[in-house]
């Protein structure tokens, strides 16, 4: 495979409009790419876009080889960055966290060395990078998205299929009505399928029939959890490689970003590219030799996917993960109840796969999340930290559907290893541990995932277990008969006043077993009336 020729990007000099404010910005590490956008927003709170460059450097074609990044690949990617500092600052864009955001992704993600670079690029351009995983990839692209999904032909009612195929990886998300349906992600790359096949040539028989083969296996994966469902999902395509292609058929890019494309005309394009050599498609296309190698494998994914949904027309939408971010960034495409729904709606389903009792979860979230409301005139909850507590009592006891014994290390073991759209792994971890120690054990350090805690979040769990085992209290027979309670807090207690119950007997057993950490922790008395 022939490698990458380096670019020459050089700063370009971008005319801001003054009247316009807040100019902010996203920078992408990609496997393939290093990508930025600028944005500012008017008094109207409208977002426009003032410049798009990228350079590539090519980080996946060390890491999905070796396993690490290379010396000359963390230059070549530190030179461009201090490239994109130079066209921040000819923009006005401060080197702030409200108004610059720097992510990696799959390249990074999986390097070895992925700490030592990190490192590195922070030395060499003071840039802190955040790498993101599985679920804030989707989380940005369902953000990249939002705007097109309440429109014709998808409506507020509609459904659709989006899926992105980058160097490192394929990404899939269904929405319906609104609401995120399933995310998956793939290390199904174009460019990891090409270093894997590089022996045989773009152009071989042998090359296309295992591309085929691949191919074929993942779009069974995406399409399986569609089977069955009646209503019919448009499919959407994004990511640099679709977009590329669309350049070299399309003259101009609708307004609203959002091209309508025949599946037969994706299908010719495809056949042209098999056909062509990466050093044809480069002049005939004016494509990168990066995207000739790896355009191959994109447009096979998208039209076997396109086939075996039966979709006639595909959308292709120039908007990605950096456009997704950027919105996020400046506040104006969703908003937090948007997400908070998002990822409540994903726990709610992973509790039905596995069969949980849905009111006595329900019961025992809504009471928990009363404690803590009426806890935060003196401790400070953050919104992450309320949604941990609200995924850890929606499936503190889905480890039932395993085993009555131990339940709630099966708990534990079913939150951290299920995809819970929304939440990042390092938010899976906590909701996990506040869940596996609802009963009455105490947090141990001999518990790895909560040794690895810092000492803030050890705290903070700890308040969140307690939180969560006092609301248990109230319903552990599951017979769910405090339907309501009224909190009153006072220098020295918590007073819980329960009507239409006339002996709280058992209630008060329960407090008395599982309730001394809470306590202990907030230095309050429980005390229960009628």
């Amino acid at each position: 495979m022939k490698t990458t020729p380096k670019s020459t990007l050089k700063p370009k000099r971008t005319r801001v409009n003054r009247t316009r404010v807040n100019p902010v910005a996203v920078i992408e590490i990609g496997s393939a790419s290093v990508r930025m956008i600028i944005g500012q927003v008017d008094e109207q709170r409208q977002l426009h876009i003032l410049d798009k460059p990228e350079q590539n450097v090519s980080l996946g074609a060390d890491c999905f080889k070796t396993g690490s990044i290379g010396s000359e690949t963390m230059t070549e990617c530190i030179r461009a960055l201090n490239t994109f500092k130079i066209i921040l600052a000819e923009n006005g864009v401060p080197l702030l966290p409200s108004s610059l955001l720097v992510v990696a992704t799959n390249a990074v993600r999986e390097a070895a060395n992925r700490e030592a670079f990190l490192d590195r690029v922070f030395i060499a351009t003071g840039l802190e990078v955040r790498v993101l995983d599985a679920q804030d990839t989707g989380w940005c692209m369902f953000l990249s998205i939002l705007p097109y999904i309440d429109r014709k032909p998808f409506g507020s009612n509609g459904a659709v299929l989006c899926v992105e195929m980058g160097a490192g990886g394929t990404d899939v998300l269904a929405v319906e009505k609104g609401r995120v349906r399933f995310f998956q992600s793939h290390h199904f790359g174009a460019l990891r399928l090409v270093q894997q096949d590089e022996g045989l040539g773009l152009e071989s028989v042998q090359f296309r029939e295992i591309m085929d083969t691949q191919v074929g296996r993942m779009v069974e994966q995406v399409h399986g959890p569609l089977q069955g469902v009646r209503k019919k999902f448009e499919l959407m395509l994004s990511g640099g490689l679709i977009r590329d292609a669309m350049r070299a058929l399309r003259k101009e890019w609708p307004a609203d970003g959002l091209l309508v494309v025949p599946t037969t005309e994706l299908e010719e394009f495809l056949q042209d590219v098999l056909r062509s050599t990466p050093d044809q498609l480069v002049r005939n296309f004016r494509f990168s030799y990066q995207v000739a190698e790896t355009l191959a494998p994109a447009l096979m994914t998208y039209t076997s996917l396109a086939r075996r949904m039966g979709r006639k027309t595909v959308y292709v939408t120039n908007q990605g993960m950096r456009e997704g971010l950027l919105a996020e960034l400046v506040g104006r495409n969703v908003n937090y109840k948007v997400f908070h729904n998002q990822v409540i709606d994903a726990a709610l389903a992973l509790g039905r796969h596995y069969c949980f009792d849905e009111q006595h979860a329900l019961l025992v979230t809504n009471l928990a999340m009363q404690i803590a409301k009426v806890l935060s005139t003196r401790h400070t909850f953050s919104r992450s930290s309320l949604l941990v507590l609200h995924v850890a009592g929606l499936l503190h006891e889905i480890g039932l559907y395993v085993s009555n014994r131990s339940h709630h290390l099966h708990s534990q073991y079913l939150i951290q290893n299920s995809d819970l759209f929304g939440l990042s792994e390092r938010e899976k971890t906590l909701a996990a541990c506040v869940a596996r120690y609802h009963r009455h054990v105490r947090p141990t350090f001999s518990d790895p995932e909560f040794n690895g805690l810092d000492r803030e979040e050890r705290l903070l769990i700890a308040k969140l277990i307690a939180i969560l085992r006092l609301a248990d209290c109230f319903d552990r027979t599951h017979s769910r008969r405090v339907e309501k309670a009224e909190l009153e807090l006072t220098e020295t207690s918590l007073v819980f006043r329960i009507p239409n119950v006339r002996d709280l007997s058992l209630e008060r057993l329960a407090v008395t077993h599982k309730g001394a950490f809470f306590t202990e922790l907030f230095g309050l008395e429980i005390i229960l009336k009628q």
